[in-house]
């Protein structure tokens, strides 16, 4: 078993991102159709979490990154579409009690976005 490499004194795995940063404007969100986000964009402590997705979810975050580039927009990492993925989810009523089989979690979720 490959050993892990030692990490200096006072610095650990989890790094945490400066309070100010272009993706943390104090401007409420835009969307495309003119109307705004009621969650502002100014974000609070970050902590890393490693999770394991499938290629199709990576190349879908990927492809969505490169969309927001072209045409003269601005660059955004795959993270911070998924923070807002996850504060729109935040926002809805999604309902997880008793849930019994993974395969219903995708039912739960996108009848708390629909809002019924």
């Amino acid at each position: 078993m490959p050993r892990r490499a030692s990490l200096p004194e006072g610095k650990s795995l989890f790094f945490r991102q400066p309070a100010s940063t272009p993706e943390t404007e104090s401007a409420m969100g835009e969307h495309a159709d003119g109307t705004t986000s009621s969650v502002p964009l100014e974000r609070g402590p970050t902590r890393q979490s490693a999770i394991f997705l499938e290629e199709r979810h990576i190349d879908w975050l990927e492809d969505k990154c490169r969309e927001a580039r072209r045409r003269g927009g601005r660059a955004i990492r795959k993270a911070v579409i998924i923070r807002a993925l996850l504060d729109v989810a935040m926002e809805s009523p999604v309902d997880l009690t008793a849930l019994r089989r993974e395969e219903d979690l995708i039912d739960r979720i996108r009848k708390g976005l629909r809002g019924g």
